[in-house]
């Protein structure tokens, strides 16, 4: 009988073997990614457009827009349409509009594959990009924009991003309600003309080789281009928003390393141990040492062409200074970092968390794209836990001292 008076043996691991995805190129060039896992016939189909990404746009708001504006109808089928064959195909349709790219996903069962396709193809080929679908599509996310904008923690994320690599860079820009009002059918229309022929076929799950072949020769019959789009400035006119609150959200924040950097992988653990889990010295110190918050963390948010490293905290408006300063002092104090426990501690969270993120064939095609989109293939994982398992005490102090100094950053405060 099992002793629940006794814990668990801890087990020490170092690394995580996991399914790798397999690649081939489609007639066309296309890249096609295949992850075959699970046990029940559920596929996700997943189409990156890297060409399409808020990068890539020449007006405000253009890229996103377009892209939630796709299942809005397109030359043959109503919004409502569409939303009615997905629902009585018993599939779910995501569309994510992102920095350096987009992408189109669909859910099904193995069986509808071929039935939902059509109706895919169409949305992709044949969006309609009507002023009226356009309108309403403007309402809901001015409406969303106005919820977000009494958000303190949203607008301090959206101001530090900003701070760090200004209005004109795609990554720091600020999306406001004019800029939506501005978008016009066709500028939609010559956005999506201009992204739409570069495209990356991803499938995971427990597709039959009917439905490989299919989809393969399907998206070999697409026009494909190989060139990627350029990174575009747009001049625009900041708008300060502003909120009387009681609480306070802290952001600091600036440039970091690429994913590819040689260092990268040291950085993550050396932000593990600052700010990065639950057992981090910013939560030890400013959540349950002082109280000052019930959560605070850093992080590295690694884009395609540029990273940045922020720490997040919300606290009372008059503990604010206090808060500061300690966060200032736990970045000091990683330059003079001696405790391999706690070292440990925070190599085993990452192997675990690492670990808890591979339990389906979703997640697994996840990590291949976290990696393939930045230029990388499986060796970086190889690293990953070659790093973790023979990183020391003098590794967190040396990479601190080269990447977590309190030069250079930006700081926004927003109560």
């Amino acid at each position: 009988m099992l002793d629940r008076t006794l814990a668990p043996k801890i087990q020490e691991v170092s690394r995580v073997a996991f399914q790798h995805v397999n690649e081939i190129l489609l007639p066309n060039g296309a890249s096609f990614c295949t992850l075959e896992a699970g046990d029940q016939s559920v596929i996700k189909l997943e189409i990156v457009f890297p060409n399409a990404g808020n990068k890539a746009e020449s007006i405000k708001g253009q890229a996103s827009m377009t892209v939630k504006m796709l299942k809005e109808g397109t030359l043959s089928y109503s919004s409502e349409e569409i939303t009615q064959r997905f629902s009585n195909l018993g599939a779910y349709i995501e569309l994510n509009p992102g920095f350096d790219n987009a992408s189109i996903s669909i859910y099904c069962l193995d069986k509808h594959l071929k039935e939902i396709i059509p109706l895919l193809s169409e949305i992709i080929d044949r969006p309609a990009l009507l002023e009226k679908e356009l309108d309403l599509q403007k309402e809901l996310q001015t409406a969303q924009l106005q919820v977000q904008n009494k958000k303190n923690n949203i607008l301090a994320s959206k101001a530090v991003r900003h701070s760090v690599f200004g209005e004109t860079d795609p990554y720091g820009r600020i999306i406001y309600e004019d800029d939506i009002q501005a978008l016009k059918p066709e500028d939609l229309d010559s956005f999506w003309r201009a992204s739409k022929n570069k495209f990356q076929v991803l499938v995971s799950g427990r597709p039959s080789q009917g439905s490989l072949d299919f989809l393969q020769e399907l998206f070999s019959t697409k026009p494909y281009v190989s060139d990627t789009a350029n990174r575009t400035e747009i001049s625009s006119t900041s708008q300060a928003i502003s909120n009387d609150s009681v609480q306070a959200s802290i952001r600091i924040g600036k440039r970091s390393l690429l994913k590819s950097h040689e260092d990268y992988i040291s950085l993550l653990i050396a932000n593990h141990l600052l700010g990065g889990f639950f057992g981090s010295r910013l939560m030890k110190n400013i959540r349950e040492d002082k109280g000052l918050t019930y959560g605070i963390s850093s992080s590295i948010v690694p884009l395609q062409e540029a990273s940045y490293w922020v720490v997040g905290a919300e606290v009372n408006t008059d503990s604010v200074d206090l808060a500061m300063k300690e966060i200032y002092a736990e970045m000091r104090q990683m330059a003079d970092f001696d405790n391999s426990e706690e070292l440990a501690t925070a190599k085993t969270h990452m192997i675990g968390s690492f670990q808890s993120e591979l339990n389906s064939p979703f997640a697994l095609m996840n990590r291949y794209k976290s990696i393939q989109l930045h230029g990388l293939d499986y060796s970086y994982y190889t690293k990953f836990f070659d790093t973790i398992e023979g990183f020391t005490c003098a590794d967190v102090r040396s990479i601190s001292e080269k990447h977590l100094t309190t030069e250079d950053l930006q700081e926004i405060i927003i109560n």
